[in-house]
């Protein structure tokens, strides 16, 4: 009797299923007791960095409370190519099947370290070169590379300096350029766009350079000083830099950190993220102009990973390589346009990749998710696809 209750039971729930039709799974219908936990590294420049937080957020406080058949585990701050290829090799030694990565020093070695321990890679919200791109496209280790293209980042520094040129604060700007000088080509692309807009000569050899340096440029003065600025002796010499000139705004393409609190009245525009350390900079004042990304930005790409360590990383490639998705960034201009964009950045119940927007895309919660669907949902970040999704929703 006993038997013939469980058959009954088992037909009554593929019946079910069958009903069911493509209808998403929740979180609760596909289990570790179905699908193992897959572990995933996450590969950062900065743990302290409000981007990285944000980014970590999403990813450990909502992606794995929704989707539990994923851990992450993080990397500590990388700053080197050494650095990066160690923690690979030790991650990959406890389990963890892939990276999303947020920094790159040496694509091609990163990859083909990766295809030693039969792990993927992916650039999870980054720029590379076409040159760097094409020499591991073909490898199935890569999965690709999601954020802004060269283009986007160019336009983000341009955009910022025509902000500052078009609001009269004056013409003299103070640079950071973080990692332009030492290959970061998002750093360079943005200090690029920054220097053109102004008129400076040689705009590529000063966009690189590795001391800082001051150029008279159309009628402006820019100073571009180098350096990642979490590092102490890069802070040091940033403020030493800065206090020794006058300056009617800082335009930085990456976190100006501490040295934001001690610009004084001197408005600061910034290539960052919605998140809480620039808010307060907004509320105060000093913080004139935000272009940036968000915490659930990177949804997709984690989408993308989770299709690969789950099997189906070959039906996600195109035509046999891997895939380049190009995201652009959140502009806000002042306070008010900032709150209401950094809600949708911060907030879970506004989340701008949610559950349902994933599992669609995932192919253990979706037997028809594809490639095409997942490359138009990254593809739909700006603010205005985003509040159409979640108004819809």
């Amino acid at each position: 009797m006993k038997k013939w209750i469980a058959l009954a039971l088992c037909l009554t729930l593929c019946l079910g299923l069958a009903a069911c039709g493509a209808a998403t799974p929740t979180s609760s219908e596909v289990s570790t007791d179905a699908a193992k936990v897959h572990r995933i590294g996450v590969i950062v420049y900065n743990t302290g960095d409000e981007e990285v937080l944000g980014f970590r957020e999403y990813l450990k406080g909502y992606i794995e409370s929704n989707f539990d058949m994923v851990k992450f585990v993080y990397s500590p701050s990388i700053g080197s190519s050494a650095e990066e290829q160690a923690f690979i090799q030790t991650a990959c030694s406890e389990g963890v099947e892939g990276f999303l990565s947020f920094l790159s020093y040496d694509l091609k070695a990163e990859v083909e370290l990766c295809e030693k321990y039969g792990a993927y890679y992916l650039m999870a919200s980054g720029t590379v070169s076409r040159e760097d791109f094409d020499a591991v496209a073909e490898n199935p280790s890569f999965l690709g590379v999601f954020g802004p293209s060269q283009a986007f980042e160019y336009q983000a520094g341009e955009n910022m300096a025509k902000f500052f040129i078009g609001s009269g604060v004056g013409n003299r700007f103070f640079v950071l350029s973080g990692g332009a000088a030492l290959g970061n080509e998002m750093h360079y692309q943005r200090t690029l766009g920054i220097l053109e807009a102004v008129g400076a000569a040689n705009a590529e050899e000063l966009a690189r350079s590795a001391e800082p340096t001051t150029a008279e440029a159309g009628g402006f003065t820019v100073t571009v000083c180098p350096g990642y600025i979490n590092a102490k002796d890069v802070m040091a010499k940033a403020w030493e830099t800065f206090a020794a000139g006058t300056y009617d705004a800082v335009l930085s393409v990456l976190p100006p950190l501490d040295l934001a609190n001690d610009l004084g009245k001197t408005p600061l525009g910034v290539v960052d993220s919605y998140n809480t350390r620039n808010l307060q900079l907004v509320n105060s004042g000093t913080l004139q102009y935000v272009v940036g990304k968000y915490n659930s930005m990177v949804g997709p790409a984690a989408a993308l990973m989770l299709n690969a360590v789950t099997g189906y990383g070959a039906d996600f490639r195109q035509d046999g390589r891997a895939v380049q998705v190009t995201q652009g960034f959140w502009v806000s201009e002042n306070r008010d346009d900032y709150v209401e964009k950094y809600t949708f950045s911060s907030s879970e119940a506004m989340n701008a990749y949610n559950f349902d927007d994933l599992a669609h895309v995932i192919r253990i919660y979706n037997a028809e998710a594809n490639l095409a669907d997942l490359v138009a949902l990254a593809e739909a970040c700006s603010f205005e696809a985003v509040q159409a999704r979640r108004n819809a929703a």
